[in-house]
């Protein structure tokens, strides 16, 4: 029988000097209990430690019990518009869980100015390689910077 993902879709903020978000735990289970428990992690947009004039967030996923070895994590770095949000940067990796620069997804955006203030934010999908999951995504708490788009 396939597995049933159960999901919290709620990001919970991160306290004021930290710039991660978390979302819910993620559970699957299957006749035989429970498996692959995991979280999905984002950090907030920020500005780029390494390429200047650049924003950027980085998605991973965090393993608390089970077989799984490998996510398809998926970062969208967001915009807002008048209409909504708009679509600036999507990272994709497949890595194992932790963080760290190489095991995260990267979504990026090289300001137009360091003068037009807009707000930004990311969505994070985790795909635990192998196993069937809901549609949930963790969305990150707005920031506002000084970057032009």
């Amino acid at each position: 029988m396939l597995a049933v993902l159960l999901t919290a879709a709620t990001a919970v903020p991160a306290h004021a000097d930290d710039h991660n978000a978390r979302a819910g735990s993620y559970r699957a289970t299957t006749d035989a209990g429970p498996i692959h428990g995991f979280e999905t992690k984002g950090d907030y947009v920020h500005f780029s430690h390494t390429v200047s004039g650049t924003i950027n967030a980085h998605g991973w996923w965090r393993k608390y019990d089970g077989p799984a070895t490998h996510a398809k994590i998926t970062i969208w770095l967001q915009v807002k518009t008048g209409s909504g949000w708009k679509n600036l940067d999507k990272g994709v990796k497949t890595v194992p869980p932790g963080g760290g620069s190489n095991k995260r997804a990267v979504a990026n955006w090289k300001c137009t100015n360091l003068i037009v203030k807009n707000h930004f934010r990311t969505v994070v999908d985790a795909d635990i390689v192998g196993y069937p999951d809901g549609d949930s995504k963790l969305t990150t708490k707005t920031r506002t910077e000084y970057c032009g788009i």
